[in-house]
Parts: structure tokens; sequence; C-alpha cells
């Protein structure tokens, strides 16, 4: 049964940093192709590899160090590196890092799921938290209205929405990998298609994604409207 449960507050009146786009682009996708593509014919393949898979791993310390919280996407991104270094090590066959890329999105719509039922909804590290929304005015207006309930099932109905894109994400990596990834781990060939699939799975995968999100929020937005009656201006966040 889904428990309900309020936002963690921040421990200070500092907003939290945000994610720096350019940086996460930059290591989780930049480099890695890069090397993977550029470099595995001058370092040799498991070094190229080893390079590639240093950019998740540094994002991970970083994002980290800079914000003082887990964030689950980094933390998947940095066990994803790992496990591709170890099939690497291995030369396990492609089917094994189709598995890993699918597991890997597939895990955190597990997650979502489950926390939500332990009482603490993933979606309020992603969309409700006081960084976005202007929590004292809404959770005021929900309680004035009596609105709690609906407010519960609405959020753990964003919290399927959520699973739910992560699932197609882990599906349709499985089946990329699939088709890209046919050549021995440990060969110039598997970077260069390991390159390809970090690239297309960004556009493949991630932007149809993406969209689902985007739609999954306005979707929320729209009701939250309807049970608060506050105007878009009044639900966000009041910037100082």
């Amino acid at each position: 049964m889904f428990k309900s449960a309020q936002p963690e507050k921040a421990s200070s009146n500092k907003e939290k940093s945000k994610e720096n786009l350019f940086l996460s682009l930059l290591l989780n996708v930049g480099i890695p192709i890069f090397a993977l593509s550029k470099l595995s014919s001058i370092l040799g393949p498991t070094p190229a590899l080893l390079l590639a898979l240093l950019g998740p791993t540094l994002y991970a310390i970083y994002d980290y160090m800079k914000r003082h919280q887990i964030n689950p996407i980094s933390m998947l991104g940095f066990m994803g590196a790992l496990i591709k270094g170890l099939f690497a090590y291995y030369h396990l066959d492609g089917f094994w890092f189709a598995v890993q890329e699918a597991a890997i999105p597939a895990s955190l719509g597990v997650y979502t799921i489950l926390s939500a039922i332990m009482g603490k909804p993933l979606v309020t590290y992603f969309v409700y938290n006081e960084s976005v929304f202007n929590l004292p005015k809404l959770e005021q207006r929900l309680a004035d209205n009596g609105a709690q309930a609906e407010f519960s099932r609405l959020l753990w109905q964003l919290t399927l929405l959520f699973g739910a894109s992560f699932f197609f994400a882990g599906g349709m990596n499985f089946v990329l990998a699939r088709k890209i990834i046919v050549s021995p781990a440990g060969t110039e060939a598997f970077n260069l298609e390991l390159a390809k699939m970090t690239g297309l799975s960004y556009g493949v995968i991630a932007v149809p994604k993406m969209i689902l999100t985007a739609l999954s929020l306005w979707w929320f937005i729209h009701h939250l409207k309807k049970l608060t009656g506050l105007s878009l201006d009044e639900l966000f966040h009041e910037k100082s």
C-alpha cells in the first residue's frame, strides 16, 4: 500500500544546488564516445574503454561533492560503468552488456515504485520538492480543501508514470544493445559499437523518455491545479 510522505526539508535555507547539465553530458556522453571511437586505435581497446568509463565515475564523485547528496541517476551511471568494466575484463559477450544496459534504468524504475511504498517517494527528489514548488502554500491549500488523500493518490500515480518511463528505457536499451553490440569485448570493434550505443541511446531512448516525463509532469501539474485551486505562478517556488 502506498504511504504518503512529506518531501524532506532542506537542512538549511539555502536552495539545493542544481545538477550541472553540461558537465553531465560531457562526462557521461561526450568523453565516453570520444574515447571509444577515436582513441581505441591509438591507446588500445582496453585503455580507451577504461578512459571512457572514467567519465561517469568522475561525474558521480563530482556531483556528490558539490551537492552533498546522492544523485540516484549519477550513482546508477557509476555502477553501470563499473559493471561494464568488469564485463569487458572477463570478455563477456554482447548479451550481458544488453542485460546491463536494461538493468540500470529498470532498477531505477523498481526503486522509484518501492520508494513510494516505503513512504519516501523518489518523485519528491525529482519533482515535488521545495526547489520546484511553493510547498507551504501548496500544502496549506491542500489542507484547506481536505484534498490530502486525493493528493496522495496523485503522487502515487505520478510514481507509476515515472516508473513506467524507466521500464520503457530499460526495454529499449536491451533491444538497441542486442542489435549494436555484436563484437567480443576487448576489441576495437567492440569499443566502436559501445560508442555508437552510447550516442544512439540518447537520441533513440532518452528523447522519447524525456517526452514521456514531460507529459507526466504536465498531467501532474494539471491535476494539482484542480486540487488546490492555485494558479501556475502560485504553485511554483518563489525565487528570491
